[in-house]
Protein backbone atom coordinates (compact mmCIF):
# COMPACT_ATOMS: atom_id res chain seq x y z
CA UNK A 1 0.00 0.00 0.00
CA UNK A 2 1.41 3.28 -0.76
CA UNK A 3 0.96 6.60 1.07
CA UNK A 4 1.57 9.60 -0.89
CA UNK A 5 1.73 13.15 0.59
CA UNK A 6 -1.92 13.74 0.72
CA UNK A 7 -2.73 10.27 2.17
CA UNK A 8 -0.15 11.03 5.17
CA UNK A 9 -1.68 14.54 5.78
CA UNK A 10 -5.08 12.98 5.59
CA UNK A 11 -4.34 10.00 7.94
CA UNK A 12 -1.81 11.24 10.57
CA UNK A 13 -3.67 13.93 12.57
CA UNK A 14 -1.07 16.06 14.47
CA UNK A 15 -2.55 15.40 17.99
CA UNK A 16 -2.99 11.83 18.14
CA UNK A 17 0.39 11.37 16.12
CA UNK A 18 2.06 13.70 19.52
CA UNK A 19 0.30 11.86 22.00
CA UNK A 20 0.95 8.36 20.76
CA UNK A 21 4.36 9.59 20.13
CA UNK A 22 4.61 10.45 23.91
CA UNK A 23 3.34 7.02 24.78
CA UNK A 24 6.02 5.20 22.69
CA UNK A 25 8.73 7.20 23.57
CA UNK A 26 10.65 4.58 26.06
CA UNK A 27 8.97 1.73 24.33
CA UNK A 28 12.37 -0.80 24.19
CA UNK A 29 13.65 -1.13 20.18
CA UNK A 30 15.77 -4.40 19.41
CA UNK A 31 18.36 -2.51 18.85
CA UNK A 32 18.47 0.84 17.09
CA UNK A 33 21.81 1.89 15.37
CA UNK A 34 22.76 5.56 14.71
CA UNK A 35 21.70 6.92 11.02
CA UNK A 36 23.88 6.26 8.60
CA UNK A 37 24.76 9.89 6.44
CA UNK A 38 27.05 9.59 3.41
CA UNK A 39 27.78 13.25 2.34
CA UNK A 40 28.90 14.96 -1.06
CA UNK A 41 29.08 18.67 -2.50
CA UNK A 42 25.42 17.85 -3.91
CA UNK A 43 24.16 16.67 -0.51
CA UNK A 44 23.22 14.08 1.93
CA UNK A 45 21.76 10.87 1.60
CA UNK A 46 20.35 9.37 4.96
CA UNK A 47 19.72 5.73 6.21
CA UNK A 48 18.23 4.96 9.14
CA UNK A 49 16.46 1.57 10.25
CA UNK A 50 14.75 0.40 13.19
CA UNK A 51 11.77 -2.42 14.68
CA UNK A 52 10.10 -2.99 18.14
CA UNK A 53 11.58 -5.26 20.15
CA UNK A 54 9.07 -7.55 19.92
CA UNK A 55 9.61 -7.18 16.45
CA UNK A 56 6.04 -6.31 15.58
CA UNK A 57 6.71 -3.79 13.73
CA UNK A 58 9.95 -3.13 11.44
CA UNK A 59 10.94 0.48 9.09
CA UNK A 60 13.74 1.31 7.07
CA UNK A 61 14.15 5.01 5.56
CA UNK A 62 16.22 6.29 3.07
CA UNK A 63 16.06 10.45 2.22
CA UNK A 64 18.07 12.17 -0.29
CA UNK A 65 18.42 16.01 0.65
CA UNK A 66 19.74 17.95 -2.23
CA UNK A 67 19.78 21.66 -2.54
CA UNK A 68 19.89 21.81 -5.49
CA UNK A 69 16.51 20.62 -6.31
CA UNK A 70 15.30 24.19 -5.18
CA UNK A 71 17.96 26.12 -7.34
CA UNK A 72 16.25 24.17 -10.45
CA UNK A 73 13.14 26.11 -10.17
CA UNK A 74 10.86 22.88 -11.13
CA UNK A 75 9.16 21.75 -7.94
CA UNK A 76 11.18 18.82 -7.03
CA UNK A 77 11.52 19.03 -3.33
CA UNK A 78 14.75 19.17 -1.98
CA UNK A 79 13.79 16.33 0.28
CA UNK A 80 12.77 12.93 -1.12
CA UNK A 81 12.90 9.54 -0.31
CA UNK A 82 10.61 6.61 0.90
CA UNK A 83 9.85 4.70 4.46
CA UNK A 84 9.42 1.19 4.09
CA UNK A 85 7.03 -0.66 7.09
CA UNK A 86 7.11 -4.17 7.19
CA UNK A 87 5.10 -6.53 9.68
CA UNK A 88 6.30 -9.30 12.33
CA UNK A 89 7.02 -11.63 9.24
CA UNK A 90 8.83 -9.29 6.87
CA UNK A 91 5.93 -8.81 4.89
CA UNK A 92 6.20 -5.04 3.39
CA UNK A 93 2.71 -3.42 5.18
CA UNK A 94 3.36 0.04 3.40
CA UNK A 95 5.40 2.19 1.89
CA UNK A 96 5.26 5.80 2.36
CA UNK A 97 6.45 9.23 0.94
CA UNK A 98 9.56 9.83 2.95
CA UNK A 99 9.89 13.70 3.20
CA UNK A 100 5.69 13.86 3.97
CA UNK A 101 6.27 11.57 6.83
CA UNK A 102 9.62 12.84 8.17
CA UNK A 103 7.76 16.05 8.55
CA UNK A 104 5.58 15.04 9.86
CA UNK A 105 6.77 13.55 12.80
CA UNK A 106 9.42 15.45 13.74
CA UNK A 107 6.95 18.48 13.80
CA UNK A 108 5.12 16.25 16.41
CA UNK A 109 8.53 15.95 18.57
CA UNK A 110 8.60 19.68 18.26
CA UNK A 111 5.10 20.20 19.72
CA UNK A 112 5.49 17.00 22.16
CA UNK A 113 8.66 18.68 23.55
CA UNK A 114 6.64 22.43 23.43
CA UNK A 115 3.49 20.83 25.85
CA UNK A 116 6.24 19.58 28.08
CA UNK A 117 9.25 22.02 28.47
CA UNK A 118 7.67 25.34 27.44
CA UNK A 119 6.24 28.10 30.51
CA UNK A 120 4.40 29.93 27.76
CA UNK A 121 3.05 29.19 24.60
CA UNK A 122 1.44 32.15 23.63
CA UNK A 123 4.07 33.57 21.05
CA UNK A 124 5.78 31.45 18.59
CA UNK A 125 8.50 31.97 16.40
CA UNK A 126 9.83 29.79 13.41
CA UNK A 127 12.99 30.09 11.86
CA UNK A 128 13.15 29.02 8.43
CA UNK A 129 9.90 28.41 5.89
CA UNK A 130 10.95 25.55 3.68
CA UNK A 131 9.43 22.00 3.45
CA UNK A 132 9.97 21.63 7.35
CA UNK A 133 8.40 24.65 8.80
CA UNK A 134 5.32 24.31 7.13
CA UNK A 135 4.90 20.98 9.01
CA UNK A 136 6.02 22.30 12.24
CA UNK A 137 3.82 25.51 12.20
CA UNK A 138 0.66 23.29 11.50
CA UNK A 139 1.86 21.14 14.44
CA UNK A 140 2.74 23.82 16.94
CA UNK A 141 -0.64 25.73 15.97
CA UNK A 142 -2.88 22.87 17.26
CA UNK A 143 -1.08 23.14 21.03
CA UNK A 144 -3.69 25.11 23.54
CA UNK A 145 -3.10 29.02 24.24
CA UNK A 146 -0.83 29.81 21.22
CA UNK A 147 -2.07 32.97 19.72
CA UNK A 148 0.88 34.46 17.59
CA UNK A 149 2.78 32.78 14.74
CA UNK A 150 5.58 34.86 13.74
CA UNK A 151 8.29 33.63 10.58
CA UNK A 152 11.39 34.92 9.59
CA UNK A 153 13.40 33.19 6.63
CA UNK A 154 16.50 34.63 5.09
CA UNK A 155 14.77 35.23 2.23
CA UNK A 156 11.35 36.90 3.03
CA UNK A 157 9.71 36.14 -0.22
CA UNK A 158 9.69 32.51 1.13
CA UNK A 159 8.23 33.24 4.65
CA UNK A 160 5.58 35.23 2.78
CA UNK A 161 4.49 32.35 0.85
CA UNK A 162 4.38 29.91 3.99
CA UNK A 163 2.37 32.62 5.70
CA UNK A 164 -0.24 32.82 2.88
CA UNK A 165 -0.19 28.73 2.83
CA UNK A 166 -0.68 28.28 6.78
CA UNK A 167 -3.33 31.45 6.72
CA UNK A 168 -5.28 29.74 4.38
CA UNK A 169 -5.56 26.34 6.78
CA UNK A 170 -8.43 26.30 9.73
CA UNK A 171 -6.40 26.02 12.19
CA UNK A 172 -4.77 29.12 11.67
CA UNK A 173 -8.00 30.81 12.02
CA UNK A 174 -7.30 32.06 15.38
CA UNK A 175 -3.95 32.86 15.21
CA UNK A 176 -2.09 36.10 14.27
CA UNK A 177 0.97 34.97 11.93
CA UNK A 178 3.03 37.29 10.68
CA UNK A 179 6.50 37.95 8.98
CA UNK A 180 9.10 39.74 10.04
CA UNK A 181 12.24 40.58 8.26
CA UNK A 182 14.24 41.77 10.88
CA UNK A 183 15.10 38.66 13.07
CA UNK A 184 15.60 40.59 16.13
CA UNK A 185 11.92 41.74 15.85
CA UNK A 186 10.80 37.77 15.14
CA UNK A 187 12.76 36.65 18.30
CA UNK A 188 11.45 39.61 20.83
CA UNK A 189 9.41 38.18 23.62
CA UNK A 190 8.78 34.82 21.92
CA UNK A 191 7.75 32.67 24.26
CA UNK A 192 8.77 29.81 22.09
CA UNK A 193 11.43 29.28 18.79
CA UNK A 194 11.59 26.83 16.74
CA UNK A 195 14.53 26.32 14.07
CA UNK A 196 14.25 24.69 11.03
CA UNK A 197 17.46 25.30 8.72
CA UNK A 198 19.94 23.58 7.62
CA UNK A 199 22.31 26.84 9.00
CA UNK A 200 25.63 25.54 9.26
CA UNK A 201 26.71 28.68 11.64
CA UNK A 202 24.69 30.20 14.66
CA UNK A 203 20.99 32.42 13.23
CA UNK A 204 21.24 34.18 16.65
CA UNK A 205 22.96 34.52 20.42
CA UNK A 206 21.29 34.37 23.83
CA UNK A 207 21.24 38.80 24.15
CA UNK A 208 18.49 38.26 21.08
CA UNK A 209 15.98 35.83 23.11
CA UNK A 210 13.57 36.61 26.07
CA UNK A 211 15.71 35.01 29.65
CA UNK A 212 12.83 32.40 29.97
CA UNK A 213 12.15 30.51 26.42
CA UNK A 214 11.86 27.50 24.90
CA UNK A 215 14.00 26.43 21.93
CA UNK A 216 13.20 23.71 19.34
CA UNK A 217 16.23 23.12 17.31
CA UNK A 218 15.23 20.84 14.57
CA UNK A 219 17.55 22.20 11.87
CA UNK A 220 21.38 21.42 11.54
CA UNK A 221 21.94 17.97 12.31
CA UNK A 222 25.69 17.43 10.92
CA UNK A 223 28.46 17.84 13.61
CA UNK A 224 30.32 20.86 12.02
CA UNK A 225 26.79 22.80 11.64
CA UNK A 226 24.77 24.70 14.16
CA UNK A 227 21.43 26.92 14.35
CA UNK A 228 22.40 28.17 17.65
CA UNK A 229 25.57 30.55 19.66
CA UNK A 230 27.57 28.83 21.85
CA UNK A 231 26.22 31.41 24.45
CA UNK A 232 22.86 29.84 24.31
CA UNK A 233 23.57 26.46 24.54
CA UNK A 234 26.21 27.07 27.99
CA UNK A 235 23.80 28.22 29.84
CA UNK A 236 20.45 26.39 28.74
CA UNK A 237 18.57 23.48 30.24
CA UNK A 238 19.66 21.04 27.31
CA UNK A 239 17.00 18.29 25.98
CA UNK A 240 17.58 15.34 23.12
CA UNK A 241 15.38 13.50 21.12
CA UNK A 242 17.57 10.82 20.29
CA UNK A 243 20.66 10.95 22.98
CA UNK A 244 23.59 8.77 21.73
CA UNK A 245 22.69 10.21 18.08
CA UNK A 246 22.82 13.65 19.22
CA UNK A 247 26.10 12.93 21.18
CA UNK A 248 27.88 12.45 17.89
CA UNK A 249 25.98 14.84 15.01
CA UNK A 250 24.82 17.70 16.83
CA UNK A 251 26.70 20.25 15.95
CA UNK A 252 24.47 22.47 18.11
CA UNK A 253 25.84 20.75 21.20
CA UNK A 254 29.36 19.27 19.68
CA UNK A 255 30.71 22.40 18.67
CA UNK A 256 30.20 24.06 22.42
CA UNK A 257 31.73 20.98 23.76
CA UNK A 258 35.01 21.38 21.66
CA UNK A 259 35.20 25.14 22.89
CA UNK A 260 35.20 23.92 26.42
CA UNK A 261 31.90 25.91 27.22
CA UNK A 262 29.83 22.60 27.57
CA UNK A 263 29.95 19.09 29.36
CA UNK A 264 27.62 16.61 27.50
CA UNK A 265 26.71 15.01 30.07
CA UNK A 266 24.08 18.02 31.10
CA UNK A 267 22.07 17.05 27.96
CA UNK A 268 19.35 15.17 29.22
CA UNK A 269 16.93 12.59 26.82
CA UNK A 270 13.37 14.27 26.20
CA UNK A 271 11.44 11.29 27.73
CA UNK A 272 12.48 12.88 31.11
CA UNK A 273 11.12 15.77 29.90
CA UNK A 274 7.38 14.68 30.93
CA UNK A 275 8.85 14.27 34.43
CA UNK A 276 10.52 17.48 34.61
CA UNK A 277 8.55 20.00 33.02
CA UNK A 278 8.80 23.88 32.26
CA UNK A 279 11.56 25.55 33.78
CA UNK A 280 12.65 28.64 34.23
CA UNK A 281 15.51 29.91 31.71
CA UNK A 282 16.52 29.13 28.81
CA UNK A 283 15.85 25.32 27.26
CA UNK A 284 16.62 23.87 24.51
CA UNK A 285 15.69 20.81 22.89
CA UNK A 286 17.82 19.38 20.35
CA UNK A 287 16.37 16.78 17.51
CA UNK A 288 18.38 14.97 15.11
CA UNK A 289 15.39 12.71 14.77
CA UNK A 290 15.16 8.59 15.86
CA UNK A 291 13.35 5.69 14.28
CA UNK A 292 11.57 5.39 17.44
CA UNK A 293 9.63 8.75 16.04
CA UNK A 294 9.80 6.80 12.59
CA UNK A 295 7.94 3.79 14.57
CA UNK A 296 5.32 5.19 16.48
CA UNK A 297 4.42 7.26 13.32
CA UNK A 298 3.90 4.09 11.38
CA UNK A 299 2.28 2.66 13.77
CA UNK A 300 -0.09 5.37 13.92
CA UNK A 301 -0.66 5.15 10.02
CA UNK A 302 -1.22 1.23 10.06
CA UNK A 303 -3.38 1.77 12.63
CA UNK A 304 -5.34 4.04 10.81
CA UNK A 305 -6.67 2.08 8.16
Amino acid sequence: MWFGPQDLEAQLDDEILRRHLAKRLTVPLAGEPVRIVQSDDKGHLILMAASWQDLSLSLVKVLYERPENKMRGNGTPVLNGSVSIYRHDGEVMAVADGATFTGLRTAAIAALATEWLSMSKTCHCIIGAGFEAYYHAKALARLKGVKTMRLWNRTPKAAYALQEKLCALPQFSHLSVRVHEVIEEALADADVITTVTSSPEPLFNAQMIKKTVLINAMGAYLPHTRELSSDIVAKATLYADFLPACLQEAGDYLIPAAEGLLDLTRVRPLASAAHDGPMPGITVMKSVGSAVFDLSCAECLVMSK
